[in-house]
């Protein structure tokens, strides 16, 4: 956009490069959305959780698949994206790309109640060039959990929105961070302390890289691996084993009693 350029007395700031990057994706977006393709995945079961109907649809940008086929360690998934990167160069370059996870959650026992969800992220940025702050990067994670059960059966849908928070920051830009640096993302969802006893769930992650550049400066930020969602998972006794165990506690009570 020239005409901004011209008239301000100093360069667009970051959120300013990106509310206005954000306001043009969203045309395109309203003008293709038709145009969106989406890859499945098949369900992976876990430890004391089987995640079903794993997709991802690219938001913007490049053209999913970038999160990639996941696999499957204990309660969480790993991800390890090949080409889900930003990158600008010269004059006014910009870049964004984004993509949308959602899958379902449920535990493999009516017992296995889902605690928390954690997801984190580990990539890195470039920036290169003698340049201002209208050279960097720029990187967002947020989302929704959408608990749909409980151990007393399905309940209304409750929605617990999140946004993930960065190490060293989500924005970089120059002249004080040229070079290449590493960086991680991370978010934790406290399923229980909004719904107790949760057994089923959907997530729906965004994911969004951003890049711009100014005259004689690159920028280049990457995803490369995505660990999550991890799923914490609490045992709920059955009503029979509670009855046993207190029965048993009683027992030694009485035991100490007569001692």
């Amino acid at each position: 956009m020239p005409q901004p350029y011209a008239v301000r007395k100093k360069p667009m700031t970051m959120r300013e490069r990106l509310l206005s990057s954000l306001l043009i994706t969203l045309g395109v977006l309203f003008v293709a959305q038709t145009g969106l393709a989406t890859t499945m995945y098949p369900d992976k079961v876990g430890t004391s959780v089987t995640f079903t109907g794993i997709q991802e649809t690219s938001s913007f940008g490049d053209p999913e698949p970038l999160f990639g086929a996941p696999s499957i360690s204990g309660n969480s998934l790993l991800f390890f994206p090949a080409s889900f990167l930003a990158t600008a160069s010269g004059a006014a370059g910009s870049d964004q790309t984004g993509s949308q996870l959602q899958l379902m959650v449920s535990g493999n026992s009516p017992t296995d109640t889902l605690t928390a969800l954690n997801i984190t992220e580990f990539g890195d940025a470039t920036l290169t060039g003698i340049g201002t702050a209208a050279t960097g990067t720029y990187v967002n994670m947020s989302g929704f959990v959408t608990v749909t059960e409980t151990t007393g059966g399905p309940i209304a849908p409750v929605i617990i929105g999140f946004l993930g928070t960065f190490s060293p920051t989500d924005t970089l830009a120059l002249p004080g961070d040229s070079g290449t640096t590493l960086w991680s993302g991370s978010v934790m969802v406290d399923i229980a302390s909004v719904v107790p006893n949760a057994t089923k769930a959907t997530l729906s992650f965004d994911n969004d890289l951003y890049a711009y550049s100014e005259a004689g400066t690159t920028a280049k930020i990457q995803k490369k691996v995505v660990s999550g969602p991890s799923i914490v998972i609490t045992v709920v006794p059955e009503p029979g084993t509670v009855a046993l165990l207190g029965a048993g506690l009683l027992g030694l009570a009485l035991r100490g009693r007569r001692r």
